[in-house]
């Protein structure tokens, strides 16, 4: 490993547990003075494949596969050449099982933590994976560790696991210059004119009056903030008082909301075949959308949610009771609305038939001048109006009797006063 290598691993800030990385140091020195790790050091191993009988005498688990991907070393971004595999080798491992028969993954982990830098999106990666994985640990699952083992669906701790939590963040910075030194080089250090807030928070820890102020406000503080952010996302029950960064064996931890149960790596490896055949079973049914109750209630629901039913919180059936009392509020204004345009209607057509009817009626109209509308009894009568008006009347309109128009005199009223006297 070269010392470049080195220093880029510890002059960044670790999510571990102090007394495992102490542990560690006798290794890391043997390494800057270029001891040899070994053959054997260097190999990555694979996570194991098993063909799994259940401890439960399930029938139906005979041969079933599971991944057990072991964490038992300090947590690194990247593979070292002599040292533990990184978090990105896992993820490659843990990708090339994606497509496989595996029913899931368990992680098996027994470390104190490691650096930060990594750790979240190896976090991020096991909370969307596409099968099973639980975590199980009979020993530490610290800082890093546990940031990891928290993205599982459960975790299982074994009854004697001496220390699990450590939630928190702290770097050691080396200054390396001492170790050049040693080599014959002097280290001159410069920065352009313009770059004074360039590693600001590191320069100010390594001045002769070091200030560590500015590295834990802008460094330390921001990635425990994003830590807690993603364990209370993951165990949204746990005790806020593991936040503090302390550390509990298996019992307390349980207590605090840390792990869910007791149990075996045996335990570990039921619950993913238990999960796997949960999966499978809802993948299988019939998933229905309903965008109108998400609508309603304002958020969708989770992939497979709706698969065995729904699930509504008190404020979110209220919500749903609220609009169907409106639409059934709304549906009586519709009927009766309904109902009133029905009844115009028939009396529309009562009164069209009334006046067809009583025109061909009155008129004695029969065949081809027989009406079927309003409009051509309209017209009939008009016609009517107009043919009568063409026609003498009977009586002049002075009210006199009937001229007689017979005889010698005809249409000469002898009564008249002009032939009197």
């Amino acid at each position: 490993m070269s010392v470049a290598n080195l220093h880029s691993l510890f002059n960044r800030p670790w999510y571990i547990e102090q007394n495992y990385a102490q542990g560690y140091l006798p290794l890391i020195f043997g390494m800057l003075v270029g001891n040899h790790m070994g053959a054997n050091d260097t190999e990555k191993e694979k996570p194991s494949l098993i063909s799994y009988h259940s401890s439960k005498g399930n029938s139906n688990t005979a041969n079933v596969k599971v991944a057990i991907l072991e964490i038992k070393n300090p947590i690194v971004k990247h593979d070292q050449m002599c040292g533990p595999q990184g978090t990105k080798g896992m993820m490659r491992e843990l990708d090339a099982l994606k497509g496989s028969d595996i029913a899931g993954v368990v992680l098996d982990i027994d470390s104190g933590g490691g650096q930060a830098y990594g750790t979240p999106e190896f976090y991020d990666y096991l909370s969307t994976y596409p099968k099973p994985v639980v975590t199980y640990t009979d020993g530490l699952m610290c800082s890093a560790a546990y940031y990891i083992g928290s993205a599982a669906q459960e975790i299982i701790a074994n009854k004697r696991a001496e220390h699990i939590g450590s939630i928190g963040a702290y770097a050691k910075l080396l200054d390396i210059d001492g170790y050049y030194g040693t080599k014959g080089l002097k280290v001159h250090t410069m920065y352009a004119t313009k770059s004074t807030e360039k590693n600001k928070a590191s320069r100010d820890v390594f001045k002769e009056e070091g200030s560590y102020e500015t590295y834990i406000k802008e460094e330390l503080d921001p990635l425990v903030d994003t830590f807690i952010s993603d364990i209370k996302t993951a165990r949204p029950q746990i005790d806020e008082a593991v936040f503090k960064g302390g550390t509990y064996n298996a019992e307390k931890a349980k207590e605090m909301k840390l792990v869910d149960s007791l149990g075996t790596i045996n335990d570990a490896i039921d619950r993913v075949i238990e999960l796997s055949k949960d999966a499978n079973k809802k993948s299988t049914q019939m998933s229905k959308n309903y965008t109108k109750i998400e609508s309603v209630i304002g958020k969708k629901f989770g992939e497979g949610e709706t698969a065995n039913g729904i699930l509504l919180n008190e404020a979110e059936a209220d919500q749903v009771e609220a609009k169907i009392s409106a639409l059934e509020s709304d549906l009586q204004a519709a009927k009766t609305e309904k109902a009133t345009a029905e009844k115009a209607v028939t009396d529309a057509v009562a009164t069209h038939n009334a006046i067809v009817l009583g025109a061909n009626k009155e008129l004695e109209l029969t065949g081809e001048d027989k009406v079927t509308d309003v409009t051509g009894a309209i017209t009939a009568y008009k016609n009517k109006i107009t043919a009568l008006g063409n026609e003498p009347g009977d009586d002049h309109t002075t009210g006199k009797k009937k001229e007689d128009v017979s005889g010698d005199h005809g249409f000469i009223n002898f009564e008249s006063s002009i032939y009197q006297n």
